[in-house]
């Protein structure tokens, strides 16, 4: 059986005798990918300021996405050799190939939501040969070689404003945008920006920041190393939830 076929055969039902349908948000920097794509290819074009507003952001007193425009607002590099640093640096986690195609084929929905600069996400999914899904994405924007405007991110107009994450900035509004009755709803994040989408979602997938937040607060995580592995762990989840409903069908 492949493996697509033993993901519909495994996968447990609803009341109706439907496979819900599985929608899954990811965040893209540090998720997606092996390492923090921005941080590696960006920090040294910033210097030490990078960090100092890293921690604004890990503390709580600045929201994620306003530190990640200040931080480009530092950047003075031509514009292409930005992009071709977050590029060449950008490494897909185990599995992230197989786990798209896959969830497509069984009816499942896949979205981006991310801080990160549009043109090197497309660039990342291009080349893994993945199909088109949602891409909610910043623009790069300025010119920080030259003496225009400094670079700022134009943040994607999807996403929502909340007190902790900023107006404008979270991710969860995406979430909401998207989601379905009956949808099964998996989050994959790794930093603070994620944190409330985690707080929504059905399944929580974490790496890094993210699940140090959710073990804080007491949320349910489950550790992201392979992405290859995650239907199979959605599958017994809902195996899980459908043997621990009451039967109502007698009713």
């Amino acid at each position: 059986m492949s493996s697509s076929a033993a993901d519909h055969a495994g996968a447990a039902r609803d009341h109706s005798g439907e496979t819900p349908r599985i929608l899954a948000l990811l965040d893209y920097d540090g998720t997606m990918t092996t390492r923090e794509c921005n941080e590696v290819a960006l920090q040294p074009l910033v210097g030490e300021a990078w960090w100092a507003l890293e921690e604004e952001s890990y503390n709580d007193r600045m929201g994620h996405a306003e530190v990640f425009d200040r931080q480009i607002g530092l950047i003075r590099a031509p514009r292409a050799e930005v992009v071709r640093r977050l590029i060449e640096v950008a490494e897909p986690m185990p599995g992230l190939h197989d786990f798209i195609t896959r969830l497509l084929a069984r009816g499942g929905e896949a979205a981006i939501v991310s801080a990160g600069v549009r043109e090197a996400i497309e660039a990342f999914w291009s080349r893994l040969g993945l199909p088109p899904v949602d891409l909610f994405a910043s623009e790069l924007v300025g010119d920080g070689d030259g003496d225009g405007s400094r670079y700022r991110l134009q943040f994607s107009n999807a996403l929502g404003d909340c007190p902790r994450c900023g107006p404008g900035s979270c991710k969860a509004a995406v979430l909401r945008r998207l989601r379905r009755p009956g949808d099964v709803v998996l989050v994959f994040g790794d930093g603070p920006s994620d944190l409330c989408p985690a707080r929504e979602a059905d399944i929580v997938f974490a790496r890094d920041h993210l699940a140090e937040r959710c073990a804080a607060e007491g949320l349910e995580w489950r550790e992201l190393t392979d992405f290859g592995a995650v239907l199979a762990e959605v599958d017994e989840w809902l195996a899980r939830r459908e043997a621990d409903e009451p039967e109502t069908a007698a009713r």
